[in-house]
């Protein structure tokens, strides 16, 4: 049997972890970054709906981190137009602060990037897309 997808999953555990301590002189983690991120690169804002699907994260986790991330000033909750969902927006705090995470991430991808190589790097982004789009295509037959 074979245990390829455990490993996937730590790995994904210690990749987390290390982007973390990247972060660790930040007042944001993680899971608060992928909400950041995903709000940068689709303007700023996205409904709370629109959160959940592409982080593919549960409500009550994303409730939590947007309470925080709220909490800290750096993102504003405002219910939508059609009043069954919250607008989530970056506020000019998030957005001022956003350079200095990113350059966080960076450095400690590139750090680890740097030690793996160029063309290890190109195979991993094609087998990780591969196996995305399969995962993709599978759900869709459910």
């Amino acid at each position: 049997m074979s245990l390829i997808f455990h490993h996937i999953q730590q790995l994904s555990r210690n990749v987390n972890q290390f982007l973390n301590e990247g972060l660790q002189d930040e007042d944001i983690y993680m899971s608060h970054w992928a909400v950041l991120f995903q709000l940068h690169s689709h303007g700023g804002s996205m409904t709370q709906a629109e959160l959940k699907e592409r982080l593919n994260i549960e409500a009550p986790p994303l409730s939590r981190v947007i309470a925080k991330l709220e909490a800290l000033g750096y993102i504003q909750k405002n219910k939508s137009s059609d009043q069954r969902t919250n607008d989530i927006t970056m506020t000019k705090a998030g957005k001022d602060r956003y350079p200095v995470w990113q350059q966080a991430i960076k450095k400690a991808e590139a750090r680890l990037l740097e030690r793996f190589g160029e063309q290890r790097e190109m195979v991993l982004e094609e087998h990780v897309r591969t196996l995305s789009r399969l995962i993709e295509e599978e759900r869709g037959r459910s």
